[in-house]
């Protein structure tokens, strides 16, 4: 389940052509690490490398993503990145930072990202 743990949500989400006003991102667990993105017109959600509006999964045609979060001893959840998407009538392109990330978890995800470039995971070639 997603707790509201903070809020940094920005960026453009349109819903068939309608803007969406951002209102706030809520990470949370279960298996693995989601973020939830609560809108004017509904709540997208982004977890196992793929989006759903109002609980139905999507097709994309572009779905662009860098993120890195993760659990904390008390359960609680955070989660860091960027999604660039277009998915039938929803096009978006957000920057999410949810959960009150300590600045140690901040050095962390950096590292983490930093080791992912490093090695080329999908979506993150190596830097030269």
């Amino acid at each position: 389940m997603a707790r509201d743990l903070g809020t940094d949500v920005t960026g453009t989400l349109t819903v068939g052509g309608a803007p969406a006003k951002l209102v706030r991102c809520r990470p949370g667990h279960g298996v693995h690490v989601f973020v939830e993105v609560d809108t004017s017109l509904g709540t997208l959600r982004f977890g196992d490398a793929k989006l759903a509006w109002q609980g139905a999964d999507l097709a994309c045609d572009k779905l662009d993503r860098s993120w890195g979060g993760g659990v904390r001893q008390d359960g609680s959840a955070y989660f860091r990145g960027s999604l660039a998407f277009r998915c039938g009538p929803l096009t978006g392109d957000l920057a999410l930072d949810c959960g009150h990330i300590s600045p140690q978890e901040a050095a962390e995800l950096a590292r983490n990202r930093a080791a992912a470039r490093a090695q080329g995971t999908p979506g993150n070639p190596p830097n030269p």
